[in-house]
């Protein structure tokens, strides 16, 4: 009888630790792009939350190559998939852990590009490369 206890009881706090299957509550389930991705352009403090500096990548300028830091990096606001695609080149490949975005002005010395990776079931921008010359 005392181990059918300690056996409902681990089933218990297994159903309870799987969240039901509720990715919010759930630490086994990775996050979801399109909500990750949605949050990151419209939330300041979440975006700064999912970029671990020093990231990858530079500034590339009139004044010569910086790398990212807190303090210079400019917060994304706008997902590629609403770039004025009038003015802009844009290009995006979606992989199961990986998502890189670019976007260029055609023979004007302008392009971006950033990629974000799923690392520990949560989504980051690990490299940003922006050149303005």
């Amino acid at each position: 009888m005392l181990k059918l206890k300690y056996r409902l009881a681990i089933i218990v706090l297994v159903t309870i630790a799987l969240g039901f299957g509720c990715s919010t509550i759930n630490p086994f389930i990775k996050e979801d792009f399109n909500r990750f991705y949605s949050q990151f352009h419209s939330d300041s403090t979440f975006q700064l939350s999912r970029i671990h500096f020093p990231i990858e990548g530079m500034i590339i300028d009139g004044f010569g190559e910086r790398p990212w830091s807190k303090e210079n990096w400019t917060l994304l606001t706008i997902p590629v998939f609403e770039v004025d695609t009038t003015r802009f080149e844009v290009d995006f490949i979606k992989g199961e852990k990986t998502f890189t975005q670019k976007s260029w002005i055609e023979n004007s010395g302008f392009a971006a590009e950033y990629r974000f990776e799923l690392r520990k079931r949560k989504w980051n921008l690990v490299y940003a490369l922006e050149q303005n010359l």
